[in-house]
């Protein structure tokens, strides 16, 4: 995905980099949105009274990248503190949650931290921006995260687009995968469907053959343009299907028709032996002649 210039997503860049963060951004994360009277200051946080952000787009956490990063963490100590709010007696993860898992598992009885004034909202684009900016997120996660947003903060695509540092259309493009079944979503997120794949497939016209083309897909490991044209090809043959063949007497019957009115004739006939005939006329003039030669007047 790329990265709108200019928003956010190019000061956070520092903010939420890789692990090993540069003193820059160690004063950027400490300063950033931050009131100066407020007198903020790195603490030693009890462990045991924190909890996670309530608005943490991410659902599942690496356990193998948890671990490593416990160990850069026991190898270099925490280069960035976690910043957090107070909710009554504990603690709230506003950004770290990453660094408080793995120092958690270090059995530490306290973690460095910045406590800090903050609002849900701020904390639900927090944790958002914080994953996006780690490509931490799976597509599924990430769309989920964009419609929470939107949602909460009551805000268009471009706006969030904005907020994120992104481009709208990848807003939109993502936002479109909410409409794919959840059983179809799973696959995304485990990794079988990619994010291209699983557009491809909005594509199909009936949802009933959808999951015949998804195993198609993952079976033969087609690539997102091979599925296009399997969406295509699967839609053209609905719409190309061939209508059933008139029967012989109706057939038989628009051609008698058409000899006596001297005008194309529509008869169609269903197996029950219903069925109508349709008798276009061009002018009042030509529906006259129709009419004088079924001997109807004209009132």
């Amino acid at each position: 995905m790329v990265n709108k210039k200019g928003g956010l997503g190019k000061n956070m860049d520092s903010l939420f980099g890789s692990n090993r963060i540069s003193k820059e951004a160690l004063d950027h994360s400490r300063t950033i949105g931050r009131n100066p009277e407020a007198g903020e200051q790195v603490v030693p946080l009890p462990i045991g009274a924190i909890e996670a952000n309530p608005y943490q787009p991410r659902l599942s956490f690496d356990d193998q990248s948890i671990k490593e990063l416990a160990q850069s963490i026991q190898e270099n100590g925490l280069l960035t503190p976690i910043i957090v709010r107070q909710s009554g007696d504990k603690y709230q993860i506003i950004a770290g949650e990453r660094r408080f898992r793995a120092t958690q598992l270090l059995k530490a009885k306290t973690i460095e931290g910045i406590v800090r004034d903050s609002n849900d909202q701020t904390m639900a684009t927090l944790a958002l921006i914080e994953n996006l900016q780690r490509d931490n997120l799976d597509p599924i996660e990430e769309a989920r995260a964009y419609a929470g947003l939107m949602a909460q903060l009551d805000l268009t695509q471009s706006k969030l687009a904005d907020k994120v540092g992104k481009e709208r259309a990848t807003i939109a493009n993502a936002l479109r995968l909410l409409k794919l079944p959840n059983e179809v979503q799973q696959l995304v997120q485990s990794g079988e469907l990619s994010m291209g794949q699983a557009r491809a497939l909005l594509g199909l016209q009936k949802e009933e053959q959808l999951h015949e083309l998804v195993q198609t897909v993952i079976a033969n490991q087609l690539n997102v343009r091979q599925v296009e044209a399997l969406v295509k090809k699967t839609n053209a043959g609905q719409s190309s299907k061939k209508k059933a063949a008139p029967s012989p007497y109706a057939a038989d019957l628009a051609n008698r028709l058409e000899e006596k009115f001297g005008t194309k004739v529509k008869v169609s006939a269903n197996k029950q032996g219903r069925g109508k005939i349709e008798i276009p006329y061009l002018s009042q003039d030509d529906l006259t002649r129709i009419l004088s030669i079924l001997q109807i007047g004209e009132e």
